[in-house]
């Protein structure tokens, strides 16, 4: 699976799939916290986070913002466990279609949509407090990316640049999400300018999953695409 790389903290940093170094505890000041284990949860959750042990991250920080409904951090920690289990089913949905196992994909794409759904949510809540919070967009940006919500995925990128001009790979992933839709001027500015920021690209964001690339076999945004084929290539070849 394919991990996000970080940036200093101005959000929180997007490092081994968005495991956030919540070193700064909870957003209230420690004096106004609840007394019961606040901050043993977020420790919880951020050593799950770093195992890799995303439903035990879930639980663990939807403890803590049961205790603190305004934790930004808690809230980002969420989303970055959603955004993990999200990726590994949108990956088993794939292979699924892939080897024609229809039903099977038709179910993974179900839960990714899912936690990416829930991902999403928490974003936007962070965003509702703290409208900087430069990781809290960059992560919307990746959800909208990969469920094909091309302007929302752009906008969100955008703002997290405007936040972070030296963020190297929301550029290349708005640059991604402009080639996808045919701008390709945009997207050329935006790869040169990640390349400058030292941004060594990865593997693209396949495209969005729907019912009808599952019943079809295959990743096809639209049929009428003509980089379709190239597309469904590439993911076999991955």
């Amino acid at each position: 699976m394919k991990f996000f790389k970080s940036s200093n903290r101005k959000g929180l940093g997007v490092a081994f799939l968005l495991t956030v170094a919540l070193l700064t505890g909870a957003c209230v000041p420690k004096d106004d916290q609840p007394s019961s284990n606040v901050e043993d949860f977020a420790a919880e959750g951020r050593a799950a986070l770093d195992s890799g042990d995303w439903s035990r991250a879930y639980d663990a920080f939807a403890k803590v913002i049961e205790k603190n409904p305004t934790d930004v951090d808690a809230y980002y920690g969420r989303a970055a466990s959603s955004l993990a289990r999200a990726q590994e089913h949108y990956s088993l949905a794939q292979a699924n279609a892939t080897n024609q196992k229809i039903e099977e994909g038709k179910k993974e794409a179900a839960k990714a949509d899912e936690y990416f759904q829930k991902a999403a949510e928490d974003a936007d809540k962070i965003i509702d407090v703290d409208p900087k919070y430069i990781d809290a967009w960059f992560l919307k940006g990746v959800v909208c990316q990969y469920q094909g919500m091309w302007e929302d995925g752009i906008k969100a990128f955008s703002e997290c640049v405007k936040l972070d001009p030296g963020r190297g790979e929301a550029f290349h992933r708005r640059g991604e999400i402009y080639d996808h839709i045919g701008d390709y001027m945009n997207a050329s500015v935006d790869f040169k300018k990640a390349s400058e920021l030292g941004f060594a690209a990865p593997d693209p964001v396949a495209p969005a999953l729907n019912e009808d690339d599952l019943s079809d076999l295959n990743y096809e945004v639209d049929a009428s695409d003509s980089e379709g084929a190239d597309s469904q290539e590439t993911s076999e070849k991955e």
